[in-house]
């Protein structure tokens, strides 16, 4: 990536260095707890509870099982430095996005992009029908790139995590039919109330 400064009548390029994506192995673990704690616990000064965040922080050996399992661990790397990271959970042919976040030192980069674009890739080589996530209020920047990345928000959570509201966001891989989706329609009643089955 290549920005520019500038210095009045001149332009100066400042390279910054290339990132990639790949799948963690399990020697990335321990890096990747180190980007979670990094990317999530500035969240406690904008009021959010420190227990909610700790808890949201997957320890080591979790993260180390989720890479042993079929879970899909994505990590973003800058030489030998782990700088973001991203899990995608396989679930009755959807993806559930988790432990999503990147070092606040290398955000704004296009990191966070590339790496839910690549998730994305993978759950459509899958056969995935969506992708789907839960997160927390506070994390504004992060709606604002679900957002952008064409995700809905389909619901709420109220006072669910630790006291906490969350918000349900999803985005169709094969078709986008949020647009013609009616809750007076009978089939999607008996979907609605199927719900509590999948979201945690």
């Amino acid at each position: 990536m290549v920005s520019f400064i500038d210095l009045g009548d001149t332009v100066q390029i400042k390279s910054e260095p290339a990132f990639k994506i790949r799948k963690a192995t399990l020697e990335d673990a321990l890096a990747i707890y180190r980007v979670m704690q990094a990317a999530f616990y500035p969240l406690i000064s904008r009021g959010y509870p420190k227990k909610a965040v700790d808890r949201t922080i997957s320890k080591p050996w979790i993260i180390r099982d989720r890479i042993l399992s079929a879970s899909q661990v994505l990590i973003a790397e800058i030489g030998n430095d782990v700088v973001g990271t991203v899990t995608g959970f396989e679930e009755h042919e959807s993806m559930r996005v988790s432990s999503f976040g990147v070092h606040p030192m290398y955000q704004c980069r296009g990191i966070g992009t590339e790496l839910l674009e690549t998730l994305e890739s993978i759950a459509i080589k899958n056969g995935n029908h969506k992708l789907f996530l839960v997160t927390a209020w506070v994390m504004t920047e992060a709606i604002q790139l679900y957002q952008s990345l064409g995700y809905r928000k389909e619901g709420f959570l109220r006072s669910h995590y630790y006291g906490e509201d969350l918000i349900i966001f999803s985005k169709y891989l094969f078709r986008e039919d949020d647009d013609n989706w009616s809750s007076s329609n009978p089939k999607h009643k008996i979907e609605h109330c199927s719900w509590r089955f999948w979201l945690f």
